[in-house]
């Protein structure tokens, strides 16, 4: 269990990030809310799918390119 100074939950409470020395797994971690945890995860899983998007729009807008080159 990890007990947190009275810094660090007001930190959490206020919706920041912190960073905790994990050495028996050899890095740090960070603690933050759940709510802040899906906002994040939400993020970056909305990046990831619009990165494919412009992959495949960038595909096909070569082939259609390489088909029609007028």
């Amino acid at each position: 269990m990890i007990e947190l100074t009275e810094q660090q939950r007001q930190a959490v409470k206020n919706g920041e990030a912190i960073h905790i020395a994990a050495p028996e797994i050899g890095e740090d971690v960070v603690l933050l809310t759940a709510k802040l945890y899906e906002i994040m995860r939400e993020s970056v899983e909305d990046q990831r799918r619009q990165k494919a998007i412009l992959r495949y729009s960038m595909k096909q807008a070569k082939t259609i390119a390489q088909e029609n080159p007028y």
